[in-house]
């Protein structure tokens, strides 16, 4: 897997040489835009406004609009060339609880990688932070953006989470949630405890395994049938969906997800006669 960043983590007099790879493995479909009419594919192109000529992409660049139609160029690359040890290090500022983290905050994880053939400052880092409890607080600049982030031991890793910024997070009270006393909305004892008894009920120990993404699947299942069924009659590939088909695919979309249904509703019945 190829890190799509690459610098050191420094705090102190310390300096880790490592790269950045994401902890998310997308598994999402590939999918093309067609014409509807005769399933050709979309085309787009980058087109100069004034001119209406084609841009070849080694000609385009960012600008940011300052007025209309004035523009000031940024030039990533430039950036990097002028100051590599600030695009290329993720600077430790402090040190905090792991547990003080709220999760609000958090955004994307990505593993540290390291670099140098020489694991021992890695390691004890990682070692250090599992022992204290504690996460490092860290800045990271990835291509014109910088993020806060921070450092924490995961098995035999250590995993840079990206986290927003206290300003980028929307105040609650913006949102009008109840807020008033549970009085005001005519909520008893006894339906709190019937609450708390249902998701007693209803907890299991965390399996992630367990878990799928039902959509995708019983969507890759409707797809092989459609790939068979129109391999066998080409006459039907210029066709557009048909009402069948998404007939077809609901069914198999509810089958997944009801078989899943039924076996939480099983696990729930044996854990109550169990009490």
């Amino acid at each position: 897997m190829r890190a799509i960043w690459k610098g050191d983590i420094s705090f102190g007099l310390v300096s880790i040489p490592v790269g950045i790879v994401s902890v998310e493995e997308r598994k999402s479909l590939s999918f093309h835009l067609i014409d509807a009419k005769d399933h050709a594919r979309i085309r787009y192109q980058r087109v100069n406004s004034n001119t209406g000529e084609v841009v070849d992409w080694n000609n385009v660049v960012k600008g940011y609009e300052y007025e209309k139609d004035h523009y000031v160029v940024v030039d990533e690359q430039a950036f990097e060339k002028a100051g590599p040890d600030v695009f290329k290090s993720i600077d430790i500022d402090e040190f905090i609880d792991a547990k003080e983290i709220d999760p609000l905050y958090f955004d994307k994880a990505y593993y540290i990688v390291p670099e140098s053939k020489n694991k021992k400052a890695y390691v004890l880092l990682r070692e250090a932070l599992k022992k204290t409890k504690k996460a490092g607080v860290a800045r990271v600049i990835i291509r014109t953006k910088e993020y806060l982030s921070l450092i924490l031991p995961h098995d035999n890793a250590l995993v840079l989470n990206l986290i927003h910024f206290k300003d980028e997070i929307r105040d609650e009270s913006d949102l009008g949630f109840p807020s008033d006393s549970l009085k005001n909305y005519k909520i008893s004892d006894r339906e709190i405890k019937m609450a708390v008894s249902l998701i007693e009920d209803m907890s299991n120990k965390w399996e992630p395994e367990k878990y799928h993404d039902d959509y995708r699947e019983a969507l890759q299942k409707w797809l092989d049938s459609k790939t068979e069924e129109l391999s066998k009659s080409p006459r039907k590939a210029a066709k557009s969906q048909q009402k069948d088909d998404v007939v077809d695919f609901i069914s198999l979309l509810k089958k997944s997800m009801g078989k899943k249904s039924k076996e939480k509703e099983g696990s729930s019945r044996k854990k109550t006669s169990a009490k």
